[in-house]
């Protein structure tokens, strides 16, 4: 299995509190996936597991696709996409973090 990315990392505090975590727009790349959601067997966890080697990057493809909430609103047939490769996302996610933190 993939080690797990703590997201939390990047805005924790000296004491082990959190700041507030930003929303971070991911930007469309031409190595992303796309995948036809299926509310009776689509779930953000096995789509993680899928492309990503751990369940735990769900929350990845929930920012990549904004138009929805959670896997709860995302209706049948809707084309999802999931942000690929990982390791590009991940410094994507890490360079828009530091820039709302230099604000």
């Amino acid at each position: 299995m993939a080690a797990v990315y703590d997201r939390y990392e990047l805005v924790r505090k000296g004491d082990g509190t959190l700041d507030q975590l930003p929303y971070v727009t991911l930007p469309s790349s031409a190595g992303d996936k796309y995948v036809e959601w299926n509310t009776r067997f689509s779930r953000m966890d096995k789509l993680s597991q899928q492309y990503y080697g751990t369940p735990y990057m769900d929350w990845v493809i929930l920012w990549a696709n904004p138009e929805f909430i959670s896997e709860f609103d995302i209706p049948d047939g809707t084309t999802i996409r999931v942000p690929f490769p990982l390791n590009r996302v991940i410094s994507t996610y890490q360079e828009e973090i530091a820039k709302i933190q230099e604000l």
